[in-house]
């Protein structure tokens, strides 16, 4: 009895589906189709929405401080550089351009004096205040070039630090002079156009405590007399040397 039933009800599935998909293809070729053929067609699925993931919050990216110079940091460099570039015996004998009396390059020079790694040839101080008393280490008068004579009762005027280095090479025998020391890029610069003109045979070099262009372009016009220079150089603190510029 249930074989019957279930043969009868897979019949009338059948015989259903058949009239459904003859429906169907009347509809499709142009005859009326039922009501509720029209309804299924007009149900539409929605279409998924797609998920978008979250935009990530760019992490700001902090911004490198800009390295200064700073002059005693400079002014130590330049020291060490000359003791290295080229390498030379203590004591250096040596002219040194200094910004002032006090300053970073003096305290390293007068210590150095006073350790006997440093033998003066001659001092210059740009900042010199009236009536200063030269310095300890200061060198003896045989060994500084004499100022101008002037006029009785005319206050003599201090050299500029070319026309000084001009006279303090005159006054040292080539041979007995090995560098000269620049606190600032500006003596740097008045030293080293003096030491071309003096056209000396011996290895001088001015070494430079501070980076300018025209302290770069010296030592690319002329590494023998520019030596070497401690500074703000491609973003980087160092000593940068003439050789660097050598086509």
């Amino acid at each position: 009895m249930k074989r019957g039933l279930a043969i009868f009800l897979a019949v009338v599935l059948t015989i259903g589906a058949v009239g459904f998909i003859g429906l169907c293809l009347g509809a499709m070729q142009g005859r009326e189709a039922p009501a509720f053929v029209e309804n299924l067609a007009l149900v539409q699925t929605p279409s998924p929405i797609p998920t978008l993931a979250p935009t990530p919050t760019p992490t700001p990216v902090p911004t490198p401080t800009p390295l200064t110079e700073d002059p005693a940091e400079c002014a130590a460099m330049a020291w060490d550089a000359l003791f290295t570039y080229p390498a030379h015996e203590a004591p250096i004998r040596v002219l040194a351009l200094l910004d002032a009396p006090g300053s970073p390059g003096d305290c390293i020079f007068q210590e150095m004096v006073q350790d006997g790694k440093l033998q003066p040839k001659g001092v210059y101080y740009a900042n010199l205040p009236p009536e200063t008393p030269a310095p300890s280490g200061s060198p003896a008068e045989s060994e500084t070039p004499a100022p101008e004579e002037t006029p009785a009762g005319t206050p003599a005027l201090p050299l500029d630090p070319g026309t000084w280095t001009a006279q303090a090479l005159e006054g040292v025998t080539v041979g007995l002079l090995d560098s000269i020391y620049a606190e600032t890029p500006q003596l740097a610069i008045e030293a080293y156009r003096a030491l071309r003109a003096a056209n000396r045979n011996d290895a001088v070099e001015v070494i430079c405590a501070g980076i300018t262009q025209e302290v770069l372009d010296a030592m690319a016009e002329d590494h023998f007399s520019m030596g070497a220079a401690a500074g703000l150089y491609e973003n980087q603190i160092r000593v940068v040397y003439a050789e660097e510029f050598r086509p």
